[in-house]
């Protein structure tokens, strides 16, 4: 019987035990990007287009690691941008690396639909900090690192670092946002929910991860008149996005967008195809999609 290797595994259980290489790994993540000049996500490419037609605050609500700041510095060069984290640790990090960029703000608070504290859990195992997976369920945070995502697992090795952060509402923020990016482990609900006179004030292009998981995150924006679209590199396509990432746009978005950047789902695929022939780097194959997989094996998203 042959035995298959789970690639994204493997570099999880080596990172494990090479945990005192991880500040060397997220520098050379970051500035191997910059060099390259690569979006962690292709999605991203869609903010070139979105520049052209609308002006307003790139929102990042799920700093992390600062992935997406970089993304849209890299994108769209003159963006002020505004990033939410709540993990204290990284919320430092982020603002000591962006010090003196007067374009990038970093609040250290998460973002909900209601004021208070909430204890945030932060996983690490064997002494690797997994900072993106941290979660405000302490039991989601302990179940993530098991046998099915590390070899050899050992559970006397996880240890599980609980911080008390602050959360707010994004209405509470004063922003003029023209994009909000949404990545926040499983509370992009109630993110929305906490924001809705900034969404229905301002109108902004929303990128929202995992936008299926929750059935009433599609309930809530249909309400406020946004529907579903994926990007493919160069078109927004009405319907299913393919990948972890949605974007939600109204009609108003529809009328400023030129029509030949936008596909119905049905003429969507003959389009990729063709596309992908003709136009490869905007899809984020070669070098890219290879260092798209390691960033997600790495930043725990996979």
């Amino acid at each position: 019987m042959r035995v298959g290797v789970n690639g994204k595994k493997t570099i999880r259980t080596l990172q494990s035990q090479l945990w005192f290489l991880k500040q060397q790994k997220d520098f050379f993540y970051l500035w191997s990007r910059r060099l390259l000049q690569i979006p962690h996500e292709t999605d991203f490419y869609a903010l070139r287009l979105i520049s052209q037609y609308f002006n307003g605050t790139y929102v990042d609500i799920g700093g992390n690691h600062g992935q997406s700041i970089e993304s849209i510095r890299l994108l769209v060069p003159d963006a002020d941008i505004v990033s939410f984290e709540p993990n204290p640790v990284l919320s430092r990090k982020l603002s000591q690396r962006y010090l003196g960029n007067p374009r990038i703000e970093i609040r250290g608070v998460g973002l909900s639909d209601c004021v208070g504290t909430l204890k945030l859990h932060q996983p690490s195992y064997r002494g690797y900090v997994y900072d993106g997976l941290s979660s405000l369920d302490q039991e989601a945070a302990r179940g993530w690192i098991n046998t099915e995502t590390v070899y050899f697992f050992r559970p006397a090795s996880l240890k599980i670092e609980t911080y008390d952060c602050p959360i707010e509402t994004l209405d509470m923020q004063g922003l003029d946002p023209v994009f909000i990016k949404i990545d926040v482990q499983g509370l992009e609900y109630k993110v929305l929910a906490g924001g809705l006179e900034t969404i229905k004030r301002h109108l902004p292009i929303l990128l929202v991860e995992d936008y299926h998981s929750d059935p009433r995150i599609g309930t809530l924006m249909k309400e406020q008149g946004y529907e579903e679209y994926g990007f493919d590199g160069s078109h927004f396509i009405r319907g299913h996005a393919k990948g972890p990432n949605s974007f939600l746009l109204t009609r108003k978005h529809l009328e400023y967008l030129p029509k030949a950047h936008q596909l119905d789902h049905s003429r969507s695929l003959s389009h990729q195809q063709a596309t992908r022939k003709g136009h490869p780097e905007k899809f984020g194959v070669g070098f890219g999609k290879a260092h798209t997989f390691f960033a997600r094996a790495r930043w725990g998203k996979g």
